[in-house]
């Protein structure tokens, strides 16, 4: 076994966080910018405006996933002022009735080893926790996804289920979904 196969088959220690954007730092903002441009915009080739207004919006939550480089660096280097790297993001916006995920995204490297999973379920917890000031009785709370079509089998087993017709942005199928709470 050579290294590089000894090291994949560990895996990372994750530490699942979020805030606001105007909560962060610069160095932490430039990191969950890079992650989402390396992702959305130089892996998938697209090119839509990856950062938009909604990022700073008072009521977006940016579910953040980080590791901890270690002492001999074998996960990376740190994100500038963060003794952690950041490998992972999603955000949840809008009002408590009917919520958006997006900008799901993870390192290459850091794929394969549950991340997205636990920032799915990160994120359904903040819209959980919205949905929780709704009146049960006269309100219902759905969240909404437009997931990429390839993605559809993991956000079903969540409990989405697809609305409308697929549809393509930037040349990649999708699909909305919804999740009623």
């Amino acid at each position: 076994m050579t290294d590089s196969q000894d090291i994949s088959s560990e895996t990372p220690d994750v530490h699942i966080t979020g805030k606001q954007l105007l909560a962060m730092t610069p160095g932490q903002v430039h990191a969950l910018y890079k992650l989402r441009v390396d992702t959305f915009v130089n892996e998938q080739h697209t090119s839509f405006a990856e950062i938009d207004d909604a990022d700073a919006e008072p009521g977006t939550h940016h579910v953040l996933a980080y590791i901890h480089p270690g002492a001999d660096l074998r996960w990376g280097t740190p994100d500038p002022g963060s003794p952690l790297k950041l490998i992972g993001t999603a955000r949840i916006f809008g009002p408590a009735e009917e919520q958006q995920i997006g900008r799901l995204a993870v390192l290459p490297e850091f794929r394969g080893f549950g991340v997205a999973r636990r920032i799915v379920e990160a994120t359904l917890d903040v819209a959980r926790g919205r949905a929780a000031a709704l009146d049960p009785v006269s309100q219902q709370a759905v969240v909404k996804i437009d997931a990429q079509v390839a993605t559809q089998p993991f956000y079903a087993s969540y409990g989405f289920e697809p609305v409308g017709e697929p549809f393509t942005v930037e040349g990649i199928a999708h699909q909305e979904m919804h999740l009623t709470l």
